[in-house]
C-alpha cells in the first residue's frame, strides 16, 4: 500500500486492550481493504493520556507539513490549507479523540492516511 508508511500489522503487537470503545473515524480506509481494527486496537491498548499525545503528535506533523508546502501555489490553492487544528493539553477520552479524528479526516482519504502515518510515526519515533 503506497500511502502508508509503514505495514499496520506493525501495530498488531500492541493490542492488549485497556478500555472498551467502538471508534469509527478510520471507517473509510475499509474500501481499501484495510483494517481500520488495527488503529482502533492500539488506541485501545495504550493509556489514555496518551490520546492526547497522538493528537499532539499529528497537529505537529500537520504544521510542519503545511509549513514546507506554504510557498507551494498548489497547496495555496487546496482545502488542505483552509484549515487550523490544534494542540490540545488536556487529557482525552476514546470519545474525544474519535471525534477529532472525525472532524479532522471530514471523509478525506488524503488525511485519513496522514493520520494512519501518524500513529505509525508515533510508534517507531
Amino acid at each position: 500500500m503506497n500511502c502508508l508508511k509503514t505495514h499496520p500489522n506493525l501495530l498488531i503487537k500492541h493490542n492488549q486492550s485497556r478500555r472498551e470503545y467502538n471508534y469509527s473515524c478510520l471507517d473509510i480506509i475499509k474500501e481499501y481493504d484495510l483494517n481500520p481494527i488495527i488503529y482502533y486496537n492500539y488506541l485501545l491498548s495504550i493509556e489514555e493520556f496518551k490520546l492526547r499525545n497522538i493528537w499532539n503528535h499529528m497537529i505537529k506533523k500537520w504544521n510542519t507539513m503545511e509549513n514546507d508546502l506554504q510557498d507551494k501555489v498548489d497547496f495555496i490553492k487546496s482545502d488542505y490549507s483552509k484549515n487550523e487544528y490544534h494542540y490540545i493539553h488536556i487529557n482525552m477520552s476514546d470519545e474525544m479523540l474519535n471525534k477529532l479524528i472525525m472532524d479532522f479526516i471530514n471523509e478525506n482519504y488524503v488525511k485519513c492516511f496522514f493520520f494512519c502515518n501518524t500513529i505509525i510515526n508515533y510508534i517507531t519515533a
